[in-house]
């Protein structure tokens, strides 16, 4: 979440795997050698490719709330989950939701938490279709 909230404040300067390699250049302190660097790239590209079917989902099911008006931790935590509910098959639905919602209360506003879970499990039950 850190790597796509600060690539928004960037101004398109670099893809996001440029982005992604100055991030860490820059951080020293983040602990990358326990993420799966592999998975954490195709998350952040699909997320940026995917980003407009995402942001429509989102306004569809956040009713009367614009994306504009979405905090920006909150709307880049429910990027990630609904990629992950729309392309990530292997990854189970409430381990995508639960993440989301976790990371809301610890990092979002006070009433994120319900607000994401919302959104997403509206997501899960109406557009997610697995078998």
């Amino acid at each position: 979440m850190k790597i796509l909230y600060a690539y928004r404040f960037q101004n398109n300067e670099y893809d996001i795997i440029e982005f992604l390699n100055k991030f860490k250049e820059l951080n020293p302190d983040e602990n990358f050698k326990e993420i799966d660097e592999e998975y954490l790239k195709k998350l952040l590209t699909g997320v940026i490719r995917n980003q407009q079917l995402i942001d429509n989902l989102i306004e569809k099911y956040s009713k009367d709330w614009p994306l504009s008006r979405i905090p920006m931790v909150e709307l880049e935590l429910m990027r990630i989950a609904i990629y992950e509910l729309l392309f990530e098959e292997e990854i189970p639905i409430s381990v995508a939701i639960d993440e989301a919602v976790d990371l809301s209360s610890i990092f979002g506003v006070e009433k994120a938490p319900s607000f994401v879970n919302g959104i997403l499990g509206s997501i899960a039950v109406n557009e997610v279709k697995r078998e």
